[in-house]
């Protein structure tokens, strides 16, 4: 036999040796990956079921419990919100429908200028932001759509079932006048605008 040839032979028996080796770390991996993730699923099954997470609302969550939530919350509505046209401004009539709105329907959590935090405020967990906070950071499109479809495991509701599409809105066009809004303007306004009703 040549050199040349055991070479060859030898070349061969190495590669075949390679080709075994691959696939013991191939299934070494496999098996690893399977015990960890069947840990996992126990793992979560016994949370789960234990009863050892605790879902009051008064529990602070932790850090990075929170910063995930958030930055989901933040990236989802951003999502769903991208392709909404906000309509042209209505003027006063439309701020002034939707302060009748919010006053009616959101005032309860969301905290106006001037007064104090209701028991529904105190109770959420996470704090629902007070009326100057709400517009911070949002488009109009992004604020639509949160105030039409909520967000979960925050308490904030739905109003689409109950209301339409334009008041939503109104109550959009208010929400971009409170960042400069004082408890007087507040109170000049409650005192103005008459509810649905035709009652203050």
């Amino acid at each position: 036999m040549s050199f040349n040839s055991r070479f060859l032979d030898v070349a061969g028996n190495r590669h075949k040796i390679d080709t075994l080796t691959g696939r013991k770390i191939m299934k070494s991996v496999l098996v690893t990956l399977g015990v960890f993730i069947v840990l996992g699923v126990l793992g979560a099954a016994a949370v789960i079921y234990s009863g050892v997470f605790n879902v009051a609302a008064t529990v602070t969550d932790a850090a990075p419990l929170r910063w995930v939530l958030i930055t989901t919350r933040e990236a989802s509505i951003r999502r769903h919100a991208r392709d909404i046209q906000a309509p042209a401004s209505g003027g006063a009539e439309q701020v002034e429908n939707g302060f009748r709105i919010f006053r009616e329907a959101c005032a309860m959590c969301h905290t106006p200028p001037g007064r104090p935090a209701t028991m529904m405020t105190k109770g959420l967990n996470p704090e629902a932001p007070a009326l100057a906070e709400l517009v911070e950071d949002m488009t109009d499109a992004e604020l639509f759509w949160v105030t039409r479809n909520g967000i979960r495991f925050t308490g904030m509701p739905a109003w689409g079932s109950s209301l339409n599409d334009p008041d939503i809105w109104d109550v959009v066009a208010f929400m971009r006048t409170s960042p400069n809004m004082k408890a007087a303007d507040y109170d000049a306004l409650d005192r103005r605008v008459p509810s649905k009703n035709g009652t203050r």
